[in-house]
């Protein structure tokens, strides 16, 4: 059985087969005549040019180092050999290597290159040979010349020197030189002659030194002659000639590897476009394919994922949970899903074709779906609450969502509408606003929507201008309820209680359950507070009634706090404080009541707790000082002591006296933190000026609350303790008010501090309750009149008559008097004509910072007129002119401020001089009591003058004439001045001494 024969080959196989094989030959030629050309254009290599040539140069450079160090050596320059040595070994060296030339050589430059580097390493050879000779010749010339030189110094400076004339010194000197300088030869220039005289010994020493110059100049011949040897070897030309013959064949040589290069460069040009033009050819023919690929493969994937897709959409559609209906651009329906049946009960068999419209609840009006339509028209989507009607004709709500299909020129050609029913979802949206609005038990409004309601009523009674109650009700009695039957019975009594109080307000009014059993609720539109009132009492009533479902009739009552707006002009949480702080107070009240809240207490409490927290700060940052107040005896006219007076240095309202910040902190804690710091920086103050040359006491204001304190004296111990030397010198201020709050404790406290070596005193006496009982059971030193009694002293008598009362009382308890409130040098002149002795007052000083002190103690003078009255007493009859003149200046006083104020005048008699008071005293007893005495008649022309000046006054006001008063004021005051000068001159004739009085 035959094998089949092959096929036989196409034609066009077999020229592509032949193709192949032409391509594959013109290859393996580029690649041979590429490896030939590759092969020429490297045959110079830089690195072996650049040795041979770096060779060549150190042969030159050597050449030259060893001529130079010939010369050196020749000329005596150089005695040392190592370098002449050394560098010519190194040329021998590099002579062996200049011998076989580089191989990149051409063949017509390699044989004179080498045959030139032969001749050159043969003359340097000879040249070692021949410098080494000079290196031996040279070293012997050189020791001879130094002993040459030796013996010449002998002959010259030595012993024998002296047996020398003239002509042997010249002769030795001019041969040393001519031999040294070299210049002296056997032939040419031989010794000159030297002159063998003198002593024997002598004439030998000069004989030698011919003889060894002969021996010089010989060997200087020799060194000669081997000059020229080397000389003839002509090194540097072979070196020269070399160089010049290596340079030429190099030059050719690149010259030849150039041109391969050129032409190697050309082929790699030409292989690399046939290269390119077959890569060219196979990448047009890949991309082609992979184009064809791609767009097959791309439609498949279309083609798949729109199969997809619409499977996926029909699917979605079949099975969403939402009701779809597809309809045409006339509404008419295409399509529905099965949840569309689920939801409105139509088939889609029954709807196919018709419009929705067979929905519509009626529920809606025609505005609405215009607007619904304009939306889809101009967004082209529309989606809201809707409410349809079922097959069954139920309506139910629906969350409906509408978007119009539209094709590429924007025609709407479809709608697609999506619904869901949403009725589950109003119902639990209506459970949970249930929950969260109102009260699970009672059904009451709770707290959030009170809130909404509280927030509510306060705009409606800012605008409306009613008053809004907002009462907080919590049952009394009620926690027994749950105790004796249950929760459950007291939930019933919760639900009971609350339909009572809805049944007791009125339509407006919010009844609210806040938990537990607490109620509140909201009154609007009041007309007043007893209108509130009236509906505060009527829910305590029908709180108060029996309860049902109980085992047995029992009953709770009420406790309500009440808080009105806008009187309490707060928000919505504050106002249910409020009434949960009022609701308190009615429980603390005995219960079954009501309190409102009083919002100006609350807001006075507020500002308080807010200044004492700023007075804190103010205490901790330093901002508190000291300021001084001298006291003084004005009989004797000298300085006592002072008061330590608080003030507070204010960052914004500057420096505050005690009456500005103190008084809110009576009864805070923080007052005897403050009270501890004044004494401490008394005591430091006090040691300041104790240091200085100065003791005076120095007394401090002490608090109620400070000095009840149980640790006060404890306190007050330690601090004087940390200021020992002047402990003695502190003194404290108790208001009389304070002291009688509880006068044992105050009367043990003071009797403690008056261990401890501080005095007492009482502060504002008279302002308060002042008793003989008290004054005599509080262990005080020390009275100080309260200075509104001092203050009006020269106008009013009472205080006349009450200053010099205390006086005389203190003095019959065996107390000292102080008169605060001294303004004036007449101030202290009239307590000095009632016996009183100690002031202070403006009057003397003011307040003042600590550093102003010495200085105004070193400046200060009493006033004259106090010096006039200082050592003269008056008894009680001639005291009567100080009455006199109290009332003279009380009446001028009160006519001066008529006149000021442009009242009538003060009537006085005024006509009638002796009808007044100081008149009718002058002339029932003045006038002849002091006739005697020149000023009596004096006082009396001036008293009618001032009469006189007061009926001008008068007559003017009756007038009209106002402003012509004041002129007539002006001429009254000075007439009252020369009144007042006059009296005191009488007064000061009547008065008698002292040491008298006291007799």
């Amino acid at each position: 059985m035959s094998s089949a024969a092959p096929p036989p080959i196409a034609w066009t196989d077999r020229r592509r087969w032949r193709g192949r094989l032409v391509i594959a030959l013109l290859m393996v030629l580029a690649v041979g005549l590429f490896a030939v050309l590759e092969r020429g254009a490297s045959a110079v290599p830089a690195a072996v040019h650049a040795a041979y040539s770096e060779r060549l140069h150190d042969v030159r450079s050597l050449n030259a180092a060893v001529d130079r160090d010939l010369l050196a050596a020749r000329w005596q320059r150089s005695r040392h050999y190592d370098d002449l040595t050394g560098h010519t070994r190194e040329l021998a060296a590099l002579a062996a290597q200049l011998a076989p030339p580089p191989a990149f050589l051409l063949s017509r430059d390699a044989p004179t290159v080498a045959a030139e580097a032969d001749a050159l390493a043969a003359a340097l050879i000879e040249k070692a040979e021949l410098v080494d000779q000079f290196r031996r010749e040279n070293a012997v010339l050189t020791n001879s010349r130094n002993y040459l030189e030796s013996l010449v110094r002998e002959l010259l400076d030595g012993p024998q020197a002296a047996h020398l004339d003239a002509a042997q010194r010249d002769a030795i000197g001019r041969y040393a030189r001519l031999l040294t300088a070299g210049t002296l030869s056997a032939e040419r220039h031989p010794p000159p002659p030297l002159i063998l005289a003198g002593p024997p010994a002598l004439a030998e020493r000069i004989a030698e030194l011919g003889r060894h110059g002969a021996v010089l100049v010989e060997r200087d011949a020799r060194l000669d002659a081997l000059d020229q040897q080397l000389l003839a070897l002509a090194t540097d030309a072979r070196v020269d000639a070399l160089a010049h013959h290596y340079t030429a064949g190099h030059a050719r040589a690149a010259a030849q590897a150039t041109r391969y290069r050129q032409a190697l460069s050309a082929v790699s040009v030409l292989l690399a476009g046939v290269v390119g033009w077959l890569l060219w050819h196979l990448a047009r023919a890949r991309r082609s394919l992979q184009r064809t690929h791609a767009e097959l493969a791309k439609l498949y994937d279309a083609q798949l994922a729109a199969q997809q897709l619409l499977t996926l959409h029909a699917t979605a559609f079949r099975n969403a949970h939402d009701g779809i209906t597809l309809t045409d651009a006339q509404g008419n329906i295409l399509d529905v899903n099965p949840a569309f049946t689920r939801i409105t009960g139509w088939t889609r068999e029954e709807v196919i074709g018709r419009n929705p419209r067979v929905l519509k609840s009626g529920y809606h009006d025609d505005a609405f779906y215009r607007e619904m339509w304009r939306s889809i028209a101009d967004t082209g989507r529309w989606s809201g609450e809707i409410w349809n009607r079922n097959r069954e004709g139920a309506i139910y709500p629906e969350l409906l969502s509408i978007a119009a299909v539209r094709d590429a020129q924007g025609q709407t050609r479809n709608f697609v509408a999506v619904f869901a029913d949403i009725g589950h979802l109003k119902h639990q949206e209506r459970q949970l606003k249930q929950l969260a609005y109102f009260d699970a038990l009672t059904e009451l409004p709770n707290r959030k929507l009170l809130a909404e309601r509280l927030g509510h009523a306060i705009a409606q009674a800012h605008h409306g201008g009613r008053l809004l109650a907002v009462c907080l009700l919590d049952l009394d009695g009620f926690k027994p309820i749950n105790d004796q039957w249950g929760h459950e019975a007291g939930d019933r009594v919760l639900v009971e209680i609350g339909q009572r109080l809805l049944r007791a307000v009125r339509g407006g009014d919010t009844v609210a359950r806040l938990g537990g059993d607490e109620f509140a609720l909201l009154l609007n539109g009041l007309g007043s507070v007893e209108e509130c009132e009236e509906v505060l009492r009527r829910l305590i009533s029908v709180v108060a009634l029996p309860l049902g479902g109980l085992p047995q009739s029992t009953s709770v009552s009420a406790s309500i706090g009440v808080t009105l707006f806008p009187a309490d002009d707060e928000g919505p949480d504050t106002l249910l404080r409020h009434a949960d702080q009022a609701m308190y107070q009615a429980k603390q009240a005995g219960k079954r009541g009501y309190r409102f809240f009083n919002a100006e207490e609350e807001r006075s409490q507020r500002h308080r707790h807010g200044h004492v927290a700023r007075l804190a700060d103010a205490l901790r940052q330093g901002e508190l000082v000291l300021h001084y107040q001298p006291q003084v005896d004005l009989r004797a006219g000298r300085v006592v002591g002072a008061e330590a007076l608080i003030r507070w240095q204010h960052p914004q309202r500057g420096l505050l006296g005690p009456a500005d910040f103190l008084p809110q902190i009576d009864d805070a804690e923080l007052i005897e933190s403050v009270g501890d710091w004044v004494i401490e920086q008394a005591l430091s103050q006090l040691d300041v000026w104790h240091l200085a040359g100065q003791r005076l006491p120095v007394s401090v204001n002490i608090a109620g609350r400070h000095l009840q304190a149980r640790d006060f004296v404890d306190r007050l111990r330690a601090a004087q303790a940390r200021h020992p030397a002047v402990a003695d010198l502190l003194a404290l201020e108790v208001l009389e008010t304070t002291a009688l709050e509880d006068i044992v404790r105050t009367a043990r406290v003071i009797d403690d501090c008056r261990a401890l070596g501080v005095s007492v005193a009482l502060d504002d006496f008279g302002a308060g309750y002042s008793s003989l009982s008290y004054l005599k059971r509080l262990p005080i030193e020390l009275i100080k009149i309260d200075l509104g009694f001092v203050r009006e002293l020269p106008t009013d008598l009472d205080n006349l008559i009450i200053v010099r009362g205390v006086i005389e009382l203190a003095r019959a308890f065996g107390r000292q008097v102080l008169a605060e409130g001294i303004e004036s040098p007449l101030h202290g002149r009239m307590l000095l004509q009632l016996d009183g002795d100690l002031a202070q007052g403006h009057g003397i000083a003011r307040p003042m910072p600590a550093g102003d002190w010495l200085p105004w103690l070193a400046a200060w003078r009493p006033d004259p007129s106090w010096q006039a009255v200082a050592a003269l007493h008056w008894s009680d009859t001639d005291r009567q002119l100080l009455t006199a003149e109290i009332q003279l200046r009380a009446w001028v006083d009160q006519v001066q401020r008529a006149v000021l104020e442009l009242r009538p005048i003060p009537h006085q008699h005024f006509g009638d001089p002796t009808r007044c008071a100081f008149g009718t005293w002058f002339e029932a007893d003045g006038r002849l009591r002091y006739a005697a005495h020149p000023q009596t008649a004096q006082v009396d022309a001036l008293h009618r003058r001032l009469h006189r000046e007061v009926d001008r006054l008068d007559s003017l006001w009756r007038e009209g004439r106002h402003a012509a008063m004041r002129d007539g004021l002006v001429a009254l005051l000075a007439v009252q001045d020369e009144l007042a000068t006059a009296l005191l001159s009488l007064q000061l004739a009547v008065g008698r001494p002292r040491e008298d009085a006291r007799a």
